[in-house]
């Protein structure tokens, strides 16, 4: 959402709070995309300055609060760029934030509540380029429990930290040393990383500019830091820039009808911030009318069908049996009651947003807030609920940006509207969709789960002729769901026509939706068919 006017003084006080350092606290200026991170100002004197991003929910600022106080608390001197590479320098950025956070987290062990949410997308990566694997290794270096199966990022773990758990690198001279000797591995690896593009991933943190001394360039050398590099002439020509290609967040088989069997290692998918558009911030409707709806699925119970000693209602058949055997001179089983009736499990519910170009417009605008507001419905009736969007540019590009995290705290908070663009790969999504499920699924497990895509249409790509082809990979996809105990559904927004997905997934499982108005109502028989 746009920064509100109080929104400086409430993260002022926070900051201040926490260890008694006074704070000034800004809103940068500019459009949201060029403000996507904070920025920290020490001064000579007392004082210290956090500008916020344009856009900042309320738990993205009380983050950005908590980090600049950790800084501030347990951050260095500012430190001379000389003698470090620009991977160097981004591996020293991340291991400082670490440092400071983890002494922070020794004194307020549960601000690591307030920074996990926007590190748990990042920990579900699989992607091995040198950004990919900076979000990886932040996460892990928070979140002691979760063990990164990257060896590059489980070595950085095991210099982090001492045998015993605590904090190996507790100074900044020893984060600069670990940089250096670690950011050689990269080099081995030939990795390439590009310093003018690259931002810290989780959006909370800042862009540690403060780190660095006063009028202290950055090298301009951003090749890849080889260790068999030359080092360049001074009447070498200027070398043009290379796009970096990125590295996909997953990489799906898809399913081939004509050939009857899978394409191995087919569609890649990306994550990353989701596109803005210029509308104004989208805000989840007022969500009270779509809790009432929903409100029955948290009174669903499971049919008890076995026999019991005890209960209520008789069990017709050990009803029957019993009279048999007293008949019969035998001595009747005693359990003739039926086994009572239990609460179903509560919901996990995974809404997946079409922003292809065709929703742009009012139909994207509907989806978005009606995906925002069931989300919010959800949560507040104590289901968890997440928002994923989708889009492509034929297999090798599937962007599927996280609108609402699983453990989000700010779900009810408005946030920048979407830009629609490409085309709908429904399939690769729906893949990428389960795995997310499957992730949260190991954190909270018992849950019944649910994925429901939300669109105008039907599946399409721009490299895709055959009209039968993603259709017919997208009822696989569904049923690789079902296999893991994943119900898959879908909403199908008006003018669009359900037909197509009605074949894919089954005609009860996709409902068609003529307004918003209407939305309600759809969604709830949707979710009435989770499985139990």
């Amino acid at each position: 959402m746009a920064a509100s006017a109080d929104l400086p003084g409430q993260v002022r006080a926070l900051a201040h709070a926490l260890w008694g350092e006074p704070w000034r606290v800004e809103v940068r200026a500019g459009p949201a995309e060029a403000t996507q991170r904070a920025v920290l100002e020490f001064g000579a004197g007392a004082d210290a300055v956090l500008h916020l991003p344009t856009w900042a929910t309320p738990g993205l600022a009380l983050a950005m609060a908590a980090h600049a106080a950790a800084h501030r608390r347990f951050g260095g001197e500012p430190q001379a760029r000389a003698g470090l590479k620009p991977v160097q320098q981004a591996l020293l950025g991340v291991l400082e934030d670490a440092r400071v956070e983890w002494l922070a987290l020794r004194e307020l062990a549960g601000l690591r509540a307030v920074w996990w949410p926007f590190h748990a997308e990042a920990a579900a990566r699989r992607g091995s380029g040198f950004e990919e694997l900076l979000a990886r290794l932040a996460a892990s270096l928070l979140q002691p429990d979760h063990e990164d199966p990257h060896a590059w990022v489980a070595k950085v773990r095991r210099v982090f930290f001492a045998s015993d758990g605590s904090l190996a690198l507790d100074t900044p001279a020893r984060v600069r040393e670990a940089a250096s000797v670690l950011g050689h591995d990269i080099g081995q690896m030939r990795l390439p990383f590009n310093s003018r593009t690259y931002t810290v991933s989780a959006r909370y943190r800042d862009d540690n500019s403060h780190l660095w001394q006063a009028d202290d360039e950055p090298p301009r050398d951003e090749a890849p830091l080889h260790a068999d590099a030359a080092p360049p002439t001074d009447d070498a020509p200027a070398a043009s820039p290379t796009p970096i290609a990125p590295e996909p967040d997953a990489v799906y088989p898809e399913w081939d009808h004509r050939i009857g069997r899978y394409r191995p290692d087919w569609c890649r998918v990306f994550g990353g911030e989701p596109r803005v558009g210029e509308g104004a911030p989208m805000a989840p409707a007022a969500p009270r009318h779509l809790q009432r709806r929903l409100a029955h699925l948290s009174r669903q119970r499971r049919a008890g069908g076995g026999r019991s000693a005890d209960g209520d209602d008789l069990h017709p058949a050990a009803a029957v049996e019993a009279r048999l055997d007293r008949l019969a001179g035998l001595t009747p089983e005693a359990r003739v009651y039926r086994t009572p009736q239990r609460p179903a499990p509560p919901l996990a519910v995974l809404l997946l947003l079409d922003a292809s170009a065709s929703t742009h417009g009012e139909p994207l605008a509907q989806l978005e807030r009606g995906a925002l507001a069931s989300a919010q419905a959800l949560r507040a009736l104590g289901h968890r609920s997440a928002v994923w969007a989708f889009s492509s540019r034929g297999r090798q590009r599937i962007d599927m940006p996280c609108l609402r995290h699983w453990d989000d705290v700010s779900v009810s908070a408005p946030r920048p509207a979407l830009r629609a663009g490409g085309s709908t790969r429904m399939g690769a999504a729906l893949r990428h969709a389960l795995h997310l499920s499957a992730l949260d699924q190991r954190r909270h497990p018992g849950r019944r789960r649910l994925i429901v895509l939300l669109s105008d249409g039907e599946p399409h790509d721009v490299d895709v002729h055959d009209p039968a082809y993603l259709p017919a990979d997208l009822q696989r996809a569904a049923r690789e769901a079902a296999a893991h105990g994943v119900g898959v559904r879908a909403l199908v927004l008006a003018p669009g026509e359900p037909a197509t997905l009605a074949a894919a997934l089954g005609r009860a499982h996709v409902r068609a939706c003529r307004s918003s108005a209407h939305w309600p109502a759809a969604v709830a028989a949707l979710l009435a068919q989770a499985p139990h």
